[in-house]
């Protein structure tokens, strides 16, 4: 760490400039790659026995993901992963600057309908491809929503940070999923859940967005936009946003919108934002799963063709992390005999919430 580590080479193909952010994981540093001659930034993740496994099931979800066009799915563009001394390096696309940050530049000043509308479209694109191929991202918030480039693309946004992501076959009632602030209702009880908890975390996003209020306070942030609605000339976008958030945050997730629901939301129909259909998938070559050394060498690319440096092949990172059919090796708890009562619990909590708050009714 310090300026020891910022002067640095990871597996001698990356000049490290300057640290981008740190967390329990690890931290990411944006690099110079010294054979592309290209910045990239490179997630570097701690060398424990839990991040490791934690790394391996990120690495399992994103070669998932290579079907996906990464500029329009909106997901972070991810380049491969390689090992510096024992510690594994995920190598992504350098982008701009999260939400969170540019909420911060504007004083938290909430988003115009013009600016909010196209963010939730891509978004809302994003997480309808991620349910189509039955993943949840498990950690949807402004600090993991990164703005491509502020100056010439300043309302393109893509999803990172698939450290929490799972197939819903391989999720498991209470584990410990989402950033507190935006978890949904039925992570918090331990129940069963699935990609219904991604929309709830939208819905706080964009209440959190259009009024500029701290997502703690998302009572508040709703009650702002009924205000706002009485003051604004834009009364019937207000009430057509206020209608889409509510709708994401139904307590009940099987009532709960689901994201191809979003996209077709009336909220959209004046000026739709461009981005793809929810069921894209672009064909990408097979390969074998890639096998590196833990000693410093330069990375294996997500791509075979891309490979700059020689890569040993005596340590599989994704060994123990997939089965046969590239699932992540994580038991799912079958829980069918108390699934029914345990939704009819969820409902009779969102009956007395919306007795309490009828700003939710």
């Amino acid at each position: 760490t310090g300026s020891e580590s910022v002067r640095s080479l990871l597996a001698e193909c990356h000049k490290v400039e300057s640290f981008l952010g740190e967390g329990g994981f690890g931290f990411v540093t944006k690099c110079h790659n010294l054979v592309t001659d290209k910045m990239e930034a490179i997630k570097v993740n701690k060398n424990h026995p839990s991040v490791f496994h934690q790394a391996r099931a990120e690495i399992a979800i994103l070669k998932r993901l290579q079907c996906l066009d990464p500029d329009t799915c909106n997901i972070v563009k991810w380049n491969g992963y390689f090992f510096d001394r024992d510690h594994v390096c995920l190598n992504f696309e350098l982008l701009d600057q999260s939400l969170y940050s540019y909420m911060v530049g504007r004083d938290f000043r909430g988003l115009s309908m013009a600016e909010l509308r196209p963010i939730l479209f891509q978004l809302a694109t994003t997480l309808s491809h991620l349910r189509s191929m039955d993943i949840v991202h498990a950690d949807l918030k402004p600090d993991n929503v990164m703005i491509v480039d502020s100056k010439k693309q300043p309302l393109k946004v893509k999803l990172i940070d698939f450290g929490l992501a799972r197939p819903v076959s391989a999720v498991e009632p209470g584990v410990c999923v989402q950033t507190t602030w935006y978890r949904a209702p039925e992570v918090m009880l331990h129940l069963p859940f699935d990609e219904a908890i991604d929309v709830w975390s939208l819905g706080l996003v964009a209440a959190e967005l259009a009024t500029g209020n701290d997502v703690c306070q998302r009572l508040k942030c709703l009650d702002d936009l009924e205000h706002l609605m009485m003051d604004s000339d834009h009364q019937t976008e207000q009430r057509l946003l206020v209608d889409l958030i509510k709708r994401m945050l139904e307590l009940d997730p099987d009532q709960r919108i689901k994201p191809l629901e979003v996209l077709q939301h009336p909220f959209f129909a004046q000026s739709p934002p461009q981005s793809s259909p929810g069921n894209i998938c672009v064909q990408m070559p097979k390969e074998e799963p890639p096998t590196v050394s833990q000693q410093p060498s330069c990375y294996e690319t997500a791509g075979p063709e891309n490979t700059h440096c020689r890569v040993e092949t005596t340590a599989s990172l994704a060994a123990g992390s997939e089965d046969n059919n590239g699932e992540v090796d994580v038991q799912p708890n079958n829980n069918a005999d108390n699934d029914g009562w345990l939704r009819r619990l969820v409902r009779g909590i969102t009956n007395t919430f919306y007795h309490y708050f009828p700003i939710y009714g």
